[in-house]
């Protein structure tokens, strides 16, 4: 499905019913990584996941973390949807992050999975900047054979051939100029650190025990930050937790769910 969010169409799905769980993707991946999201939870939520610009069938346009939580405003307007739970994984969680910080009156609940709340340091812009010259330079191909024995965790390599194809595939999809514009863009998002503790609603922090990228105990030294947050560790997945290790992700994210309060 497509829908006009300012003056551009944007790729999205809309599964299930009940409460509104809008999920937003990693980095350089597309909507269909919450394919077994949309499947286990679609008689609990209303499971709401949209490409970024340039990503599947969302058209092109200018990119930022910014504009991404700016995004997910707009869909949950155009679908008259007035407060949400907001999450990601990785650029998804920066994401979510910058909606709490931007639209904390739209928000019911926070998940973050496999992300950061700082921003980079320079050595980490800087090889934003490399990722993107490599896409711009040698294309999708190669930026999946440099990133997936950092995105997927050594139970996957090893035992889980099917995820990491599956990743290689949705990265592979992705154009070349829409990578390099996300990595760029990744390098240039806000600190949400100096926020953590404004925010009010009920946080789940999920983390891989084998993500070197965002690590479990960086994920406990912010997540601790944010009131009323509860943080979880899984066994034997990497960066891209909700893929490597769905089943257990999902009864995580439905027994969270469950406890939230009425409205």
């Amino acid at each position: 499905m497509q829908a006009t969010i300012g003056d551009r169409r944007v790729g999205y799905d809309s599964r299930g019913y009940g409460i509104p769980l809008l999920l937003m993707h990693a980095f350089p991946l597309s909507r269909e990584m919450y394919a077994e999201q949309n499947d286990a939870l679609d008689k609990l939520a209303r499971v709401l996941t949209f490409d970024a610009p340039g990503v599947g069938n969302s058209e092109p346009g200018e990119i930022s973390i910014d504009g991404m939580a700016d995004l997910a405003v707009g869909l949950m307007d155009a679908l008259q949807i007035k407060t949400a739970v907001v999450g990601g994984v990785s650029m998804g969680g920066y994401a979510a992050l910058s909606f709490a910080r931007r639209y904390p009156h739209r928000l019911r609940g926070l998940v973050l999975a496999d992300t950061r709340a700082a921003a980079d340091s320079d050595e980490g812009r800087a090889g934003r900047r490399t990722m993107a010259d490599l896409a711009l330079e040698k294309g999708a191909s190669a930026v999946a054979e440099q990133m997936l024995p950092k995105v997927l965790g050594a139970s996957t390599l090893k035992r889980r051939r099917k995820v990491v194809e599956r990743v290689r595939a949705m990265i592979e999809a992705t154009p070349p100029e829409t990578i390099a514009a996300l990595s760029i863009a990744l390098g240039e998002r806000s600190d949400s650190t100096p926020h953590l503790e404004e925010i009010r609603v009920p946080t789940l922090v999920i983390t891989g025990e084998e993500d070197t990228l965002t690590p479990a105990s960086e994920a406990r030294e912010w997540g601790g930050r944010i009131p009323n947050a509860k943080i979880v560790e899984i066994n034997e997945a990497g960066h891209l937790v909700n893929l490597e290790m769905p089943e257990r992700f999902n009864a995580i994210l439905t027994e969270y769910l469950e406890t939230l309060p009425l409205r």
